[in-house]
């Protein structure tokens, strides 16, 4: 296990012998933008693949990221690969990087870590010595065709494990938004986290705050579009970082539901996450929908346990902290959306149906998809799909109706009914909103003539 090996001191700079991530890499650094790259900076820059591409390329994946680093300053990589008419772009130019632009791709260019804010060392070594986890510490040779492993960031590899660089502490220190890659690295990816690595991480928790909640966003969308989000979520839980980043949820651990559920309201947040495909949308719907049962919690007068209108508390919930986490205004306004109705059944009828479709539009597909997910967890799957199919057909008739009919449009409009006499305003509004409901439950009435008649009583109603 990564545990016998000494994680204070590496071992030798290695090179491991493995033929297909080797060919993989060469493959790689064969392209023609890379080579471009390398004529660009010449032999004396020291060019490596590292990171994240040499990492993918050992456990067999294609990464979409380039990352390369080079014995050389950032204006001087910049320098070099404008002289030689590749495109750069410099806004990573303070953080040692520069990112050169193709049509295949982007690859970012970094100075060695260790010369940062001054002269750049001369070794990969150095460089890999500042990386946070041993799998990530890890460079291909683009010169000699070799892999460079001085942490046995390979072996970590091959166990499914996730062990720092050095010193645990040392390096969540340096930057704590590590606390968060920890977790999408380690369980998110099946891998174990190193014991003293889950040490430091849960003595550093409160640092997170910290770090921006862009950074913090970026890493948590990983996470929930990863194959195990709720374990990783979990694990976050018992590291005390979660209770940081997304408070809303803490009052749901433990949370007792009732007859419906088998789960608390956290672990049940967490199984219908892993129902969901990873999609970020849905994904963010499951992480929020029944965050606000806590705080709607009530018992009935036969003690049942209630939780009346929670789903409009957990839509402002959901709307809070993503824009406290920077989510696109978008993303907050269709999470917060689909937690809102979420609680709308199928078994809704053809008039629900049509309010279904018209206040989800463009997300009803998701919400289909949702209401599967968190089907209650007491009732047969089978009886759930059924239930399921019966709506899908009456939906898809509907569908077809309002295909031929034009769909929701009102028959007449605002300015028929300022002819009857309504001012523009409020009330005209409400008339207007009272018609469609109308149509709603009975389409055969979105006629002129009905919708007329109908506008009249609400007038002579008003005026009484």
């Amino acid at each position: 296990m990564a545990t016998s090996r000494n994680p204070g001191k590496p071992s030798s700079p290695c090179v491991i012998d493995r033929t297909s991530a080797l060919n993989a890499l060469k493959k790689i650094s064969s392209a023609a933008p890379i080579r471009e790259i390398q004529r660009a900076l010449g032999s004396q820059a020291g060019l490596h693949l590292v990171g994240g591409t040499v990492r993918d390329a050992l456990i067999g994946t294609t990464s979409q990221d380039i990352d390369l680093a080079a014995a050389l300053s950032a204006p001087e990589i910049a320098e070099r690969l404008t002289a030689a008419r590749i495109r750069v772009v410099e806004t990573g130019l303070k953080h040692g990087t520069v990112m050169a632009v193709f049509p295949e791709y982007n690859a970012e260019v970094t100075t060695f870590r260790a010369g940062r804010g001054g002269k750049p060392q001369l070794t990969i070594e150095d460089d890999l010595a500042g990386r946070d986890f041993t799998i990530n510490a890890l460079a291909y040779d683009l010169a000699q065709g070799k892999l460079i492993d001085p942490w046995q960031g390979a072996a970590d590899l091959e166990q499914n494990y996730l062990r720092a660089v050095g010193r645990a502490a040392d390096r969540l220190n340096e930057d704590p938004l590590r606390l968060m890659r920890i977790f999408r690295f380690g369980p998110a990816w099946g891998r174990t986290i190193d014991p003293e690595l889950m040490q430091a991480a849960k003595e550093l928790a409160p640092r997170i705050q910290e770090i921006s909640p862009e950074r913090v966003r970026v890493e948590l969308e990983k996470i929930l579009v990863s194959a195990r989000p709720a374990e990783t979520l979990r694990l976050m839980l018992q590291a005390g970082i979660l209770q940081h980043i997304l408070p809303e949820l803490m009052p749901g651990v433990g949370f007792e539901q009732n007859e419906f559920h088998i789960h608390d309201v956290f672990e049940h947040i967490l199984w219908v996450l892993e129902r969901c495909r990873p999609d970020l949308t849905l994904r963010l719907t499951a992480l929020f929908h029944d965050a606000g049962k806590p705080a709607s919690f009530s018992v009935g007068d036969d003690g049942r346990r209630h939780f009346f209108k929670h789903e409009l508390i957990s839509a402002e919930m959901s709307q809070t902290r993503m824009e406290a986490l920077k989510f696109s205004n978008d993303q907050v306004r269709d999470v917060a959306t689909l937690v809102r109705y979420h609680m709308r059944p199928v078994s809704c009828g053809p008039a629900g149906a049509r309010r279904l479709i018209r206040d989800l539009g463009p997300l009803f597909g998701l919400w289909r998809e949702f209401k599967y997910a968190d089907a209650p967890p007491v009732i047969d799957d089978a009886a759930v799909h059924a239930e399921l199919a019966k709506f899908d057909a009456m939906i898809a008739e509907e569908q077809a109706r309002l295909a031929k009919t034009g769909g929701f449009k009102l028959a007449i409009n605002g300015d028929d009914l300022i002819t009857l006499g309504v001012q523009p305003g409020v009330f005209l509004g409400s008339v207007l909103k009272s018609l469609e409901e109308l149509v709603m439950d009975d389409p055969a009435k979105n006629t002129r003539e009905d919708l007329l008649r109908a506008a009249g009583a609400l007038i002579d109603a008003k005026r009484v």
